[in-house]
């Protein structure tokens, strides 16, 4: 090649990417190229590429490496999964659902691992029909209980009663099998 020639792609110039190796990015919309990822799970960095800036994560859904654009995501701080008081429990209950989403990876022998979580609703009626808000507003009803867990891919759902929450968040908080807790709503 011939020093005078610029060639066809400049390796030398790489972007200036603000993601390294081992950060948290949360998803700030659904990605065009990662398949089964949506909008807010958090994912960890293994590596930044040097010319494009992609990054390469785990995707568990798929249970292969994937790829995000720095377009595509922010960065986040290491989601923390724990024990909760139960005082702040009836407060962070939303939080909680969706940190359980996100810990619960895909196994594809048995599904996804974990027993659920339960998350809180409101419904408020507007023009006649009636809509589910995840907070309340003035004139809406609730909250309501739904109990969700995973199977394969698909989030399944099920209405729980009031009066059967202290027992449910106590099984899940026991780590009891999905069945069991189905058992204790339907009782």
């Amino acid at each position: 090649m011939n020093s005078s020639q610029l060639p066809l792609f400049d390796t030398s110039t790489a972007t200036g990417s603000v993601y390294k190796a081992g950060d948290y990015v949360k998803l700030r919309r659904k990605p065009a190229v990662a398949a089964w990822v949506k909008r807010g799970e958090v994912f960890r960095i293994n590596q930044v590429h040097p010319i494009n800036g992609s990054l390469k994560f785990w995707n568990p859904h798929i249970n292969q490496w994937d790829f995000l654009y720095p377009e595509e995501v922010k960065l986040t701080v290491e989601p923390v999964v724990g024990e909760i008081s139960p005082a702040a429990e009836s407060i962070a209950e939303p939080v909680v659902g969706e940190v359980a989403a996100t810990k619960n990876y895909y196994n594809s022998d048995e599904g996804y691992s974990g027993n659920g979580w339960l998350e809180s609703h409101y419904k408020i009626r507007v023009n006649g029909k009636q809509h589910s808000i995840n907070c309340p507003e003035i004139g809406c009803t609730g909250p309501y209980y739904s109990y969700r867990w995973m199977e394969r891919k698909r989030q399944r759902a099920k209405y729980c009663p009031g009066s059967k929450c202290p027992a449910v968040r106590k099984a899940l908080r026991r780590g009891e099998p999905i069945s069991k807790i189905l058992e204790i709503i339907n009782q």
